[in-house]
Parts: C-alpha cells; sequence; structure tokens
C-alpha cells in the first residue's frame, strides 16, 4: 500500500499506526527518517519520526520536538501528531510552499506519535480504563476487590448501577445517564450505586470495595523534574524516576538530539496549554516563566484554547505541587520550553465552563456533569441506554453509559479533524519561535600581509538560542562558539583558534523584558549579537565553523589575498 494523508477521519490503532509512518518514511525518505528509539514493557516499539533534509544531523541540527500518547486514554493528541506530521509532509512535497520548504531544509521536527504503545492499543481493543502502560502491579502484590471488566461480552467496558439503600446517587429522570447526588430528602428506594462495569475477584461475598489497579503507574508523573514518590485515584508514579521503559526511552531520545529548542507534549482533555511554573519555588527564573508565558499565548491565538499556568490555575490539589512531568522536565531539566497541550474541551461543547479544571476532578459540579452528558446525549450512538443484566455476584444491575473515550476524553470522531487542525496551527507556531542565527564572515586588510577575520551572528529568533535561560544555569545547551580553520598559506596569529561567545537573546525575551512598555523601551539585555575576531597573515583560505548553541551549526569559507 502507499502512503496516503491522515485527515483525522477517525482515529486509528496501533496497527495503523505503525504502517502509516513506516509507508511515510518509504515513500518519502528524502524528508523523513523512522527510527524505534525503545520498547514498551510488552517489546512494542516507540517510533520516532524525523522530519527535515535527510541530510541533516539529528543530534546537532535546530529542531522542534512533538509527542503524544504518554496517557493511553488521550487519542485526540496521538491523531494530531499525526495529522501535523501529515499536513508537513504534504506541503512540503506539493511544491507550493517555500517557506516552509527552506526550514525543513536547515531545521527538524522529531514526532513521537505514541509513548505508551500497549496502553493505547489494549484501550482500543476494549479493555478497562488505564492512565498510561501495562506495568503490572509493584511488588506482584496480589489484588482483591472490584475490578472493572466487560461482563456483558459487548467488547466494552461501560457503567454498571444497582439500587441499594446505602448507595450516594439518585437517577435524573429528565436526562439519560446523569446521576445527581442523593439528599436527605429523597427515599432511600430512589438509591443506586455506580461504578464501572466488573466483577469481584478473590471476593469473600461480604466487603464491597475497589480492587487495587492492575495497570497503576501514571507515565506523565515517572520523569526526573521533582520526582517524588505519588499516590492520586490508585495511580502511582513508578518505583523511581524514569524506572519505566517508555519514559526513559523518550528523555533519552530528547537529550540525544541536542538541537531542540521548543516542544509539545499532546494530551487531553480541557483545551487549553500548560505553562510553567509548576511550583510556587520554581527553578526557573522569572524572565524564562515570563517567556514561555508569551509564547504559550501565541500559540493559542485563534483556537479557542486558554493558557494555564500549572501553579496555581492547574493544580489537583494547591497543597501538593505537581512531580514527575514531562513536559516540566523539558523546562528545568533540559531547559527546553516544552508544553503540555490538552486536546478537546468538552466543557465547552456542553456550553458550560470550568474556572479551574484541575480541581474539578477533585471537587466536580454536579450541574456541568448534568449539562455535558445532555449535550452527549445528542449524538448518535454516543450513549447507550440501561440495560438489565443478571450480575453473577450481585444479582439484577443495569449496564450502559456513554462513549467516555469518544465523548468527554477525545472529541467525537465528527469532531476530531477540527481539534486536530489547532494542533497543527500551535506546531506551526512553534516552529517559527526557534532561535533563527544569521552570520557573516568578513576579511579587512590591515597591511604587511596582515588581515582581520570577523565573524558576525545575529539571532533574528523569538527564543533564546539556549531556549530557556535556565539551559545556561545547568550546563543543558550547547555553547556558542567559532573556530578558525586556515589553508595554503595562511598562518594564525592569535594564541588559539577558538572563540567562545554568549548565548544571543531572542525578541521573546525582548518583548517581555525590556521592550514590555513601549514607552520606557531598551535594547535588549543580553544582547541578541554576538562575533569573534582572529589576526592571521599570508595568502590562502579561511574557514570559520561555528555552533549557535540550539540554533545549530554554519560555516563560512573566504580566500584571502595578499595583492
Amino acid at each position: 500500500m502507499t502512503w496516503e494523508p491522515y485527515r483525522a477521519e477517525d482515529y486509528v490503532s496501533l496497527d495503523e499506526l505503525e504502517r502509516w509512518c513506516q509507508q511515510l518514511a518509504k515513500a518519502y525518505p528524502e524528508w523523513v527518517r523512522l527510527e524505534s528509539i525503545g520498547e514498551s514493557r510488552q517489546g512494542r516499539s516507540i517510533w520516532l519520526l524525523t522530519l527535515g533534509d535527510a541530510e541533516l544531523d539529528p543530534h546537532h541540527t535546530s529542531a522542534v520536538w512533538v509527542d503524544a500518547g504518554t496517557h493511553a486514554s488521550e487519542w485526540c493528541g496521538v491523531s494530531a501528531a499525526l495529522f501535523t506530521t501529515s499536513r508537513w509532509i504534504e506541503r512540503l512535497t506539493g511544491g507550493e510552499d517555500p517557506e516552509l520548504e527552506d526550514w525543513f531544509s536547515n531545521h527538524l521536527a522529531f514526532v513521537i506519535p505514541c509513548i505508551s504503545p500497549d496502553g493505547y492499543q489494549a484501550l482500543f481493543d476494549g479493555a478497562p480504563y488505564l492512565r498510561s502502560t501495562l506495568r503490572p502491579p509493584r511488588h506482584d502484590e496480589p489484588r482483591q476487590g472490584f475490578e472493572a471488566c466487560d461482563m456483558t461480552g459487548d467488547g466494552a467496558v461501560r457503567w454498571m448501577r444497582f439500587k441499594h439503600p446505602a448507595g450516594a446517587l439518585v437517577d435524573d429522570p429528565d436526562v439519560p445517564m446523569f446521576m445527581r447526588p442523593r439528599t436527605l430528602d429523597d427515599d432511600p428506594a430512589d438509591a443506586y450505586f455506580l461504578c464501572d462495569e466488573g466483577q469481584f475477584i478473590e471476593w469473600d461475598g461480604s466487603a464491597w470495595a475497589l480492587a487495587p489497579l492492575e495497570f497503576g503507574v501514571d507515565l506523565n508523573r515517572n520523569f526526573p523534574s521533582h520526582w517524588a514518590p505519588f499516590s492520586m485515584f490508585g495511580m502511582d508514579a513508578g518505583a523511581y524516576s524514569l524506572s519505566e521503559p517508555e519514559a526513559r526511552a523518550v528523555v533519552d531520545a530528547f537529550e540525544a538530539r541536542q538541537g531542540i529548542s521548543a516542544a509539545l507534549t499532546n494530551h487531553t482533555y480541557t483545551g487549553c496549554v500548560l505553562t510553567q511554573p509548576y511550583r510556587q519555588d520554581s527553578p526557573l527564573s522569572q524572565q524564562d516563566i515570563n517567556v514561555m508565558h508569551a509564547l504559550a499565548m501565541d500559540l493559542v491565538e485563534g483556537t479557542d484554547y486558554d493558557v494555564y499556568k500549572v501553579c496555581p490555575d492547574f493544580m489537583y490539589d494547591p497543597k501538593k505541587p505537581t512531580v514527575g512531568v514531562w513536559s516540566d522536565t523539558m523546562s528545568t531539566v533540559f531547559g527546553v520550553p516544552g508544553y503540555t497541550v490538552e486536546f478537546w474541551n468538552p466543557y465547552g461543547f456542553a456550553g458550560v465552563s470550568v474556572e479551574k479544571p484541575a480541581a474539578f476532578f477533585m471537587n466536580p459540579d454536579a450541574r456541568i456533569i448534568r449539562a455535558m452528558l445532555e449535550a452527549f446525549g445528542k449524538i448518535p450512538g454516543a450513549v447507550i441506554d440501561w440495560q438489565p443484566f443478571e450480575h453473577p455476584q450481585l444479582g439484577e444491575v443495569e449496564v450502559g453509559g456513554i462513549d467516555y473515550l469518544r465523548t468527554i476524553r477525545n472529541p467525537p470522531v465528527g469532531l476530531l479533524a477540527r481539534e486536530c487542525e489547532k494542533g497543527f496551527k500551535m506546531s506551526e507556531r512553534i516552529r517559527a519561535a526557534t532561535p533563527e542565527v544569521v552570520s557573516t564572515l568578513s576579511v579587512r586588510a590591515l597591511g604587511d600581509g596582515l588581515h582581520e577575520v570577523r565573524l558576525e551572528l545575529e539571532n533574528l529568533g523569538f527564543l533564546s538560542t539556549c531556549g530557556l535561560r535556565r539551559a545556561i544555569d545547568i550546563n543543558a545547551s550547547p555553547s556558542v562558539n567559532a573556530r578558525l580553520e586556515v589553508a595554503g598559506g595562511v598562518e594564525l596569529v592569535d594564541e588559539t583558534s577558538l572563540r567562545q561567545l554568549d548565548h544571543m537573546s531572542g525578541w521573546g525575551e525582548l518583548r517581555t523584558g525590556n521592550a514590555k512598555h513601549m514607552i520606557y523601551a531598551a535594547l535588549p539585555t543580553p544582547s541578541h549579537r554576538s562575533g569573534a575576531r582572529w589576526l592571521v597573515r599570508g595568502e590562502g583560505s579561511v574557514t570559520v565553523k561555528y555552533r549557535a548553541g540550539r540554533a545549530g551549526l554554519g560555516e563560512h569559507t573566504q580566500e584571502i589575498s595578499v595583492s
């Protein structure tokens, strides 16, 4: 089969994703490289696409990074990564976008469509909800209690309810599927228990309690930044930082590609971009935080998405800083502006708004949930009405519910392309934010066979050549340097050919700093320009090779004549 563009007309299985990537790399080897950066716990490949001129060095070329599928249920993020890749390649190979062709001739984009392939495919096959990977319980702990599973044999795990006077919910006759909180005025005979479809394992016939999760690791708590033991909703952060092979593979791949200057990691849901700080005592400077916020605001322009600073606006518990997050690791461990994109706003779809989305998970408003279920209930096929079922342990129950993965967690299929368009727009803007260094080499005769060789570098990009200033503090960015090589009869007069230069600021730093107040605007500090000077004698040629931090490599050669 030949490669076909991905239009986001439906979600794709892991097998379909892999075939699509392989066909893409085979169809356009001059622009696309495909490699496995590691394997999941079950031995599946974690694929990385490298987009750009195949002659460019992936380890040193200026680049952006886009990944998805850290969480197994967040299919829209995976679709958005494929959609952006497809759109870039279509435009690159269509011959109608010289700007894009020029950019990808000198830069790269790294795309990991699915970080957690095991969990992604398991949910696609109808497994009970799981957060990330198929890591089994730690310490081989036995599991006892209620676990979600498909009891009716229809290939999906839905909701299950049954009447009981100890239940905490009551049926709402006006909105199918919605069950409101029980009050003291309600008749106990109208009360229900509500849970996932499932059954008790190792049951003593008495206690009604949840079993520990079979696959409980949250991969987005397993990354290095401020890693600490973590527990929420029965999930954990792994045994230690990077204990999970998927997290280790991603971090190793990111670290090896030293030209990455900005990154997006795709998730769902809320319809927002998350930015720094992640905690009150952030290791990032206020300058870095301001630059990241300004870029985030540019990213969401025209998307109807919001921007949230994780601390204090997107925290599950204001007393507990979020630990081990991948985008935070990008910024605090590598000094790269890294953003979590939370695709899809189911609240907005239902015509309601949530001021603090993360806190809403901990303290939900029943009125908002009712509005969401009412809205999704109007989508054909999104709701399966309650059906009676004779449960082997509980007796008469009802099974039904909404298609959670295609309503709340991800957009309905008919709205998928619209969300992916937003992802492409943000990816285009992150591409436009990279540092862009232009260079000139000049030679000036000084007399008596002596010449001055001068290299001038100037950053015209939004971001600094180091990404964030944090990268300088922790020595995470390649340096800015230049080295002179002589040939023919030219000899170096100076003692050394190497020049160590300062990182060059980007106009994003200026916009959020010295130019923030137009009336009191000033020139950038530090400068967006840098330069080097050598003295040589004789006739022949000189070559200057430079590295401009995360803006990549360059070189110039010039002939010198004594006449």
